[in-house]
């Protein structure tokens, strides 16, 4: 039986800012492994506005199969993938980081997968694993807080492999950030709206070039992004932990001031704080629920 991708095509998205020692080696070997498959297929590079030297390298190269879009300006990597896959033909989208850190033999056993799932993610958690070591602390406090949120594992909130069907990302278009959150907010989209999601262990490979990640930024914005997101789609995973701690914090202080025979006003608030945190977690979650 032919999967999806083969009958009815595949559009692979290469988000790309200033990757002028990597990205023809990328396209060249992902146009080689797609050739290689029975599937019908595209890839759109997003030249993110360049100024290293990538405009220039994507202007001379004339493959089969292989779209040049560009930004005048850098927009974000969010919105270059955004930008790739409203030109895209095909109802299965790929996107793959343009440095070179994802395998490109391994997509064909993501496509393989994508007939019976929404969404195929190549995982980080291979033989070969070239994080850098100041991000690692970060990738581990994101992926273990991302998995409080939506009540499951999550074991890479952000990996730039994937393969999955359009729709899961045009029917929410407006939540999609422009910036690097974009692949996290598609893995808590999914887990949340509980689609079903394949992941597949890959290894990660030392880039090519410079990377355009900020540890401290992007792990600030990033943790942001799982708060509104979980705010969006369960908000009671956030009010209600907050409102239980104040809760009983409020009861250590009732029991104080009984030793004491006075009634203060730090459990007043105390007990005040838990009310309203509780009370504004219900109201977003049936405001949640009569929206959706």
């Amino acid at each position: 039986m032919a999967s999806m991708a083969e009958s009815s095509g595949v559009s692979f998205v290469i988000p790309c800012f200033n990757e002028a020692g990597a990205i023809e080696k990328t396209i060249r070997e992902l146009r080689d492994v797609l050739l290689n498959t029975r599937s019908t297929f595209e890839i759109l590079v997003v030249d993110d506005g360049s100024t290293d030297g990538t405009t220039e390298i994507l202007g001379n190269l004339r493959l089969d199969h292989v779209t040049v879009l560009s930004h005048e300006s850098n927009r974000g990597y969010g919105a270059a993938i955004k930008t790739g896959i409203r030109s895209s033909q095909h109802e299965i989208v790929g996107i793959m980081d343009a440095d070179g850190t994802y395998p490109t033999d391994r997509i064909p056993e993501l496509l393989e997968h994508i007939p019976a799932h929404d969404m195929v993610t190549g995982i980080r958690t291979g033989d070969v694993r070239a994080v850098p070591l100041l991000r690692r602390p970060a990738k581990w406090f994101l992926n273990r807080f991302a998995s409080y949120l939506v009540k499951k594992k999550i074991r890479d909130v952000n990996s730039g492999l994937r393969v999955f069907r359009k729709q899961v990302v045009t029917r929410s278009w407006n939540i999609f950030p422009d910036g690097f959150s974009f692949t996290t907010t598609i893995t808590l989209l999914c887990a949340l709206e509980n689609l079903r999601v394949l992941t597949v262990p890959v290894n990660y490979l030392k880039r090519r070039g410079r990377s355009k990640i900020h540890p401290l930024k992007d792990t600030y914005n990033f943790f942001l992004l799982l708060m509104r997101i979980t705010m969006l789609f369960n908000p009671l995973r956030i009010f209600m932990p907050v409102s239980l701690t104040t809760f009983f914090l409020c009861l250590a202080s009732i029991v104080r001031d009984i030793t004491l025979l006075n009634l203060t006003e730090t459990t007043v608030l105390l007990f005040l704080f838990s009310v309203i945190f509780l009370m504004i977690g219900l109201l977003a979650d049936l405001i949640n629920r009569r929206i959706r």
